[in-house]
């Protein structure tokens, strides 16, 4: 009979352990896809979820993509009041981020983010960063601690056949650009840091060549 009660007693406890770590779950952040194989032209969509007791005022995201299998669109957020915030974006890695000016309480989707399938190929997204924003006291935005980035990588399979190309713009939510700079900008930029960096040391050549000359 006591080693009945002893382990009644076990089992409660761990049930009580159990219920109470998901009363006390921490906020968190995960990507997530309703579908993972596609076809050259297709829209591919994948969305940012997040989970969090603390009504927040913003969000952030980096996801790492192959530049040679898909090309970032746009991404939208569900969420009411969530503006996006348009930053300078780089060939490889999206960089999104929203704010709002009321607090918003988040379980499900942040943003939804699109992108568009280029070549046949084996390819994923990863996570590369998350996190969550909130006003303190003084009213300056601040991230929110111990946010728990959860499924970080989604594998992807375009098929090399042709598919129906799809809009690409969402039904609703703030719209942020995603578009990475052009090949021929990105080269032009290159080019004009290579001849920046040409004349600098050409004129500190010149310079000494003018210095010993005189010297001697």
């Amino acid at each position: 009979m006591k080693r009945l009660i002893s382990h009644l007693l076990a089992v409660l406890f761990a049930l009580a352990t159990v219920i109470h770590a998901q009363a006390q779950s921490p906020e968190s952040i995960w990507l997530s896809a309703i579908n993972t194989t596609y076809k050259i032209g297709e829209t591919v969509l994948v969305a940012v979820n997040g989970s969090s007791v603390t009504p927040i005022q913003g969000f952030t995201f980096q996801i790492r993509y192959d530049p040679a299998c898909l090309r970032p669109v746009n991404a939208s957020s569900p969420i009411p009041g969530m503006n996006g915030l348009q930053l300078p974006q780089l060939s490889g890695l999206v960089d999104g981020s929203y704010a709002s000016t009321t607090p918003q309480t988040v379980n499900g989707a942040l943003a939804e983010v699109r992108f568009t399938a280029l070549q046949g190929c084996q390819t994923g997204l990863y996570l590369e960063s998350a996190a969550l924003a909130v006003r303190n006291a003084e009213g300056f935005a601040t991230l929110l601690a111990s946010v728990l980035v959860g499924e970080r990588s989604i594998s992807l399979n375009i098929d090399r056949a042709v598919g129906v190309s799809q809009s690409p713009a969402p039904d609703s939510g703030s719209i942020l650009s995603l578009e990475p700079p052009v090949a021929a900008e990105q080269g032009l930029a290159g080019w004009i840091i290579g001849m920046l960096i040409v004349l600098v040391f050409g004129g500190i050549g010149l310079g000494a060549y003018k210095f010993f000359r005189i010297g001697g």
